[in-house]
C-alpha cells in the first residue's frame, strides 16, 4: 500500500502533463529521478529483511546495489537496450543519454544517505552521545562541516564552466549535504528553529518543480513568463507571477494528494487502544477497592474475613463484576448467532477490490497503466 501511494504521488502530475501538453516524461527529471531510487532504496531494503538488524548484512547489500546499479549505468549497451524495449513493446520514446546524464550526475548520493542513516541508528542504539568524548567529537565535526562548506563553494566557483564541474559533482555532491546536516544540528537552537515558508514551499515542491516549466519559465528556460506587458513592469510582474506559481503548486498539491488517496486509499485513523482488564487484574482491583474502602488513614486495617473466605470471595467475583467492565465470557449461543451472521468470504478476486466492494488499489492501477500502454502505441509521433 505505502510504496504504491508513494508511486502515484510522485508521478501522477507528470504523467497527466505529459499525455494533456504532449511533453515527454524524462523532460521533468527531478520525478522519475526520485521514483527510480525510492525503488531502489525499496528493493536494496526488502530483500533478505529478515536480517536487516545485522549491521554487515545491510552494509553488504547497499555494497551490492551501488556496484550493480553503477556497472549498469557505466555500460551504456545495457541502458539502451532497455530503451528499446520500452519503445517497442510500450511505445515509450525516452532519450537514453539524457537519462545517463541525469543519473550519472548523483549516483552515490543516495547510498551515501543510507550510509547516514544507518550511523545514526547506531549512534542512537549504542548511546554514543554519553560518551565523555561525544562534546570533542561535535566540536570537530563543525568546525570540518564550516571548512568542508568553504572549500566546496570555493573548488565550485573556480571551475571553468558547468560542464567542467559536471564531471567532478558525482564524487563530491555528498559533501555540503553532510556539512549542512551537520551544521543544522549543531546545537538546541539550530535544531528547534524552523522555517514556516521553507516549511510551506516544502510541501508542494513537487508541484513547484514539475509546474515551472508551464507557469512560471518562458523561453525554454531562460526567461519568466510576463503576465504583465512592458519592460518597465519587469520587477511587478516577477513578483505576481511569482505568487501566482506558488498559489497554483499549493493547490496543485492538495490535488494530487486527494486524488492518490482515492486510489490508494487512505491509512486508517490511529485511535488509542481501550485497556484490556482480565478476571485476575479486574479481580484485584475489585479487592484493592474494598480495602480502601474499609480502611481509613492512620489506622489499622481490620480484614472482615478470613484469608480461606476472602479467595472463595475472589473466585467468586469473577463471575459478577462491576458493569463497566465485563469478563463474563459470552455464551455459545451468542457467538454461534455473532459468527453466521458474517458470510465466509473466500478469497478469488478479492484481492483487486477494497473492503467496500470497491475497485482495490491493484485493479486502479492496472487500468491506468493499460490506457497508458493504449494510448502509447496508437499516439503518433
Amino acid at each position: 500500500m505505502q510504496p504504491s501511494k508513494v508511486m502515484v504521488r510522485l508521478n501522477i502530475l507528470t504523467l497527466v502533463l505529459a499525455y494533456t501538453m504532449n511533453t515527454d516524461y524524462i523532460s521533468y527529471y527531478f520525478s522519475p529521478l526520485v521514483s527510480m531510487w525510492f525503488l531502489i532504496i525499496y528493493v536494496t531494503m526488502f530483500v533478505g529483511s529478515q536480517f536487516n538488524d545485522r549491521t554487515l548484512f545491510v552494509l553488504g547489500k547497499i555494497a551490492i546495489s551501488a556496484g550493480l546499479f553503477t556497472c549498469f549505468m557505466k555500460e551504456e549497451w545495457l541502458l539502451e537496450g532497455l530503451f528499446t524495449f520500452l519503445r517497442r513493446g510500450f511505445g515509450i520514446h525516452w532519450s537514453a543519454r539524457e537519462w545517463n546524464f541525469r543519473v550519472t550526475l548523483d549516483l552515490w548520493i543516495v547510498y551515501v544517505g543510507m550510509l547516514a542513516a544507518i550511523a545514526v541508528i547506531k549512534i542512537r542504539d549504542h548511546r554514543l552521545t554519553e560518551h565523555p568524548h561525544w562534546p570533542l567529537v561535535t566540536k570537530v565535526a563543525i568546525i570540518m562541516s564550516i571548512l568542508s562548506i568553504v572549500w566546496f563553494f570555493a573548488f565550485e566557483l573556480l571551475q571553468e564552466s558547468k560542464f567542467t564541474y559536471n564531471h567532478w559533482h558525482p564524487y563530491m555532491s555528498w559533501i555540503p549535504v553532510l556539512a549542512f546536516i551537520v551544521l543544522r544540528n549543531a546545537s538546541v537552537i539550530l535544531r528547534s528553529a524552523s522555517s514556516t515558508a521553507f516549511a510551506f514551499i516544502g510541501r508542494c515542491s513537487l508541484e513547484t518543480f514539475i509546474i515551472q516549466y508551464h507557469l512560471w519559465l518562458a523561453g525554454d528556460t531562460k526567461g519568466v513568463l510576463l503576465v504583465i506587458p512592458g519592460s518597465s513592469w519587469r520587477p511587478i510582474n516577477f513578483i505576481f507571477s511569482t505568487i501566482m506559481f506558488v498559489f497554483v503548486s499549493d493547490q496543485m498539491a492538495h490535488a494530487t494528494t486527494t486524488i492518490t488517496s482515492w486510489i490508494c486509499g487512505s491509512p486508517p485513523k490511529a485511535s488509542l487502544p481501550l485497556p484490556a482488564m482480565t478476571s485476575d487484574t479486574a479481580t484485584s482491583s475489585l479487592s484493592n477497592r474494598r480495602d480502601t474502602e474499609i480502611s481509613q488513614p492512620n489506622e489499622e486495617a481490620i480484614p472482615l474475613v478470613t484469608p480461606n473466605s476472602q479467595k472463595d470471595a475472589q473466585q467468586d467475583s469473577s463471575l459478577a463484576l462491576d458493569p463497566v467492565t465485563p469478563v463474563r465470557s459470552r455464551r455459545w449461543v451468542d457467538r454461534l448467532a455473532e459468527n453466521s451472521a458474517q458470510p465466509v468470504r473466500t478469497p478469488g478476486f478479492r484481492i483487486w477490490t477494497d473492503e467496500n466492494e470497491g475497485w482495490g488499489v491493484k485493479t486502479k492501477l492496472l487500468i491506468v497503466i493499460g490506457a497508458m500502454w493504449a494510448v502509447n502505441i496508437l499516439w503518433h509521433y
